[in-house]
Parts: structure tokens; C-alpha cells; sequence
């Protein structure tokens, strides 16, 4: 005797039996409410019935206020899902929001590549990361405060060399401040003010940015330092640095501040009037300039060729497109920035691809000045961080030996 209801049943079993669908890529956020410039931990899992293969990569987002990056190495190990153990690898990220209100990340794309047991070909994985959302507050009493970290406690050293005092037109003195700060990205620390008076000229150099991370205690360090050219005799007053912060610890906002700083400047001495004494010197020394004027001005031709092809081979096409960039950024100057980045790029190699964050870095400057959406102001010091990182790992590529392609324009020691 048939039964009718055998096949039904059959496909309920073989239903049962078969493996349940595992998504590739699960985002988990342990928290769902933070404080301005809090740091916000983030963790992607990575699915493998199998065995990892290589380096996963992350188009991360670009986040208008928002700094996301990753946090260390990956954690692999396993996890039973729908009855079934799944090799997972766990990457961390943090995020860091200075815009208070909600914060939505959206979908993004993952690539790895897995197989399906410990050996065997690997099979490339093109997934996207689930979206999320975060609700982001001000704390209380800090609506005054431009730019806000969430840490419980920040370091500040300031350096000067020499010691600010007396001085003469065209005296110059170099200020370096170090900040240190638990569970904040150095990138997310507050830059230093360039804030100076008529008759100070600023040159602010490249900050250096230093995140560590020790058995999960994560300190994150910036240094910075600012030259100071007088140009004016006079007195003249460099204002106070106030930095803030809120503790979450003690739900208070604290602050440090580096005091005011006085230059008494001396306009220059007066020049020495030549004697009787002076004046043989002097003439040799014109006359000495007056033949090498002749000579220049005889060989001039060969002398430009030969000058043109040293600042080439000094200051290739690269090195002159990536300096402009990096000036372009600190000047916060999106349309000269985009014009040096344009140039740079021409003299990369056809195989050349930006990293993540230099590429959503570029992303951002696009949309500031092609977007159709209401113009925020633009700061370079994303862009020109992801740049160096860039240039860096290209390097190291390269040649550990090898010279970095564009040198600090402003030298600084790593952060003690």
C-alpha cells in the first residue's frame, strides 16, 4: 500500500538534515548609545566552513564627522552555528563620532577568501557588512566646546626650544606639544591651535599619531610641532590652549590648559658701517663675484640643463605632487588639495590601487566639492594621514632601507 504522504515527509527530512544558511559577515555593537568623541568598539565576524586564506580588506564608509579604523590583528577561532562549527575571524574596529545625534553606518562591502575544509583551493568572498546605527549625545555643559574627546584622562606635555623669552627680529623657536589619552585614536586627539598674533608668522609641521594597544588597553598619542618666526618687533601675546574632555567615568567635563605665552621681540641692530679697514676685503670679494657672473653668463645654457636635471632628480614629478598635497591639507584647501592628488596619481603605476582609507579619504574630499548636499567645511588631516600611510607601506614594500619618498617637512621625534 502507497502512502501519499511518504514524499512530503521525505523532503522534511532531507529539509532538516541540510545545513542552515550561515551568513558570511556578522557585525556586532555591543553598545547602541555613546558620548561625542567616545570611542565606540566595533567587531566583524568572518565566516569559514574551512580554513582562512590571506588578508581580508574593508571598503569602509566615509562618515562625515566620524573617524573609523581598524584596531590590531584579527582573533580567529570557532563558533557553532545551526549545529555546525564555523571557523570565525573576529577584526575590531573603533569608531570615534564628533557629531552629536544618530549615526548611521551603512552596508559595506567585505573580501576574503575561505575554504571548505583545511586544504584545497580557496574560494573568494564578496560580502556586505550588515548596517548599524548608533545614537551619538553631546554631554551636558559642553556646547561651547569646539572639538570634544571622551577619555578619562588626558596627558599634555609642552615643549619649547629655546625657552620663549627676549628676542631679535628673525629669532626663531619651536614648540612641541604630546598628547596621551586612553581608549582615543591619536588621529582623534585635538590638534594645536595656530592661533597667533600680527608680527608672528606660523609653520605648522606634520603631526605624528601613535595608537597602542596592550592586552587590550588601548592609549592613543599625537605630537606636534609648531615653529614661530618673529617678524615684527613688539610684544606679542600667544593666547592659552585650553583642551576638553569628558570623563564618562565621573560624567564630568575636565579640562587642561597650557598657559599664555609672551615674546618681547628687539628689532634688529643696525647695520656696521664699513671703515678704511674693510674696504680692500670688500673689493676682492667683488671682484671674485664679478667673474663668476661672467662665467655663469657665458656657460648659462649647459648651466640650466644642468640645473634643471638635479631638481629633477632631487624633486621628481611624485615627491613635488605629494609636498603640494600635504600643504594643501594642512592649509584645509579641498580644491588644491584635489588638484595635487589629481597629479600625484598621474605618476603612479597603471597596477597602482589606493589603500581603504586613502580611498574613502579621497571619497570625502569628492563629495565636499562635487556633492549635491549642503557644504560642511573641509579639514585636510584625514586625507594627509592616510597619504603618509600610504606612502609608507609603499616604501617598506620597496626597501627597508630605502629613504621615505616625502620626508617630514618638519622633522619630529616619535612620541616617547
Amino acid at each position: 500500500m502507497k502512502h501519499p504522504f511518504l514524499p512530503v515527509i521525505a523532503c522534511l527530512i532531507v529539509a532538516s538534515t541540510a545545513p542552515a544558511e550561515v551568513a558570511p559577515v556578522e557585525v556586532l555593537v555591543p553598545v547602541s548609545k555613546a558620548w561625542v568623541g567616545q570611542r565606540v568598539a566595533v567587531f566583524i565576524e568572518l565566516r569559514s566552513p574551512g580554513s582562512f586564506a590571506g588578508s581580508a580588506s574593508f571598503d569602509l564608509p566615509q562618515l562625515p564627522g566620524t573617524l573609523m579604523m581598524k584596531i590590531g590583528s584579527p582573533v580567529v577561532g570557532s563558533k557553532e552555528l545551526e549545529g555546525t562549527t564555523w571557523f570565525v575571524q573576529t577584526h575590531e574596529f573603533a569608531l570615534f563620532p564628533q557629531k552629536p545625534g544618530p549615526l548611521a553606518v551603512p552596508s559595506f562591502t567585505v573580501r576574503f577568501a575561505r575554504r571548505d575544509g583545511f586544504t584545497g583551493p580557496a574560494n573568494e568572498i564578496d560580502a556586505d557588512c550588515p548596517s548599524f546605527t548608533l545614537e551619538v549625545k553631546r554631554p551636558p555643559g559642553s556646547g561651547d566646546t569646539g572639538f570634544l574627546i571622551t577619555t578619562e584622562s588626558l596627558d599634555i606635555i609642552e615643549k619649547w626650544e629655546p625657552l620663549p623669552g627676549p628676542a631679535e627680529v628673525g629669532a626663531v623657536f619651536k614648540r612641541t606639544i604630546i598628547q596621551h589619552a586612553p581608549q582615543v585614536s591619536g588621529m582623534a586627539l585635538a590638534p594645536a591651535s595656530l592661533a597667533a598674533p600680527d608680527g608672528i608668522r606660523v609653520y605648522p609641521g606634520n603631526p605624528a599619531t601613535n595608537d597602542q594597544v596592550d592586552r587590550g588597553d588601548f592609549t592613543g598619542g599625537r605630537q606636534e610641532t609648531i615653529t614661530y618666526l618673529m617678524q615684527k618687533p613688539g610684544n606679542h601675546d600667544l593666547p592659552a590652549l585650553t583642551y576638553a574632555w569628558w570623563n564618562p567615568k565621573t560624567e564630568s567635563l575636565e579640562s587642561t590648559t597650557l598657559p599664555a605665552v609672551t615674546f618681547r621681540v628687539a628689532p634688529p641692530p643696525p647695520g656696521a658701517k664699513p671703515d678704511g679697514t674693510t674696504l680692500p676685503s670688500a673689493w676682492r670679494w667683488l671682484g671674485g663675484l664679478a667673474l663668476v657672473l661672467g662665467l655663469a653668463i657665458r656657460q648659462r645654457r649647459r648651466l640650466a640643463e644642468w640645473a634643471g636635471k638635479g631638481w629633477r632628480a632631487v624633486n621628481p614629478a611624485d615627491r613635488v605632487a605629494g609636498r603640494k598635497l600635504l600643504r594643501a591639507c594642512r592649509r584645509n584647501d579641498a580644491a588644491a588639495a584635489a588638484k595635487a592628488w589629481n597629479a600625484w596619481q598621474t605618476t603612479q603605476e597603471g597596477s597602482f590601487r589606493p589603500h581603504p582609507e586613502l580611498r574613502a579619504a579621497i571619497t570625502g574630499l569628492q563629495r565636499h566639492l562635487f556633492g549635491s548636499g549642503p557644504t560642511e567645511e573641509w579639514h585636510g588631516n584625514a586625507l594627509a594621514c592616510a597619504f603618509m600611510q600610504q606612502i609608507g607601506d609603499k616604501a617598506r614594500r620597496t626597501s627597508p632601507k630605502t629613504t621615505p619618498a616625502l620626508p617630514p617637512l618638519n622633522p619630529q621625534p616619535r612620541i616617547p
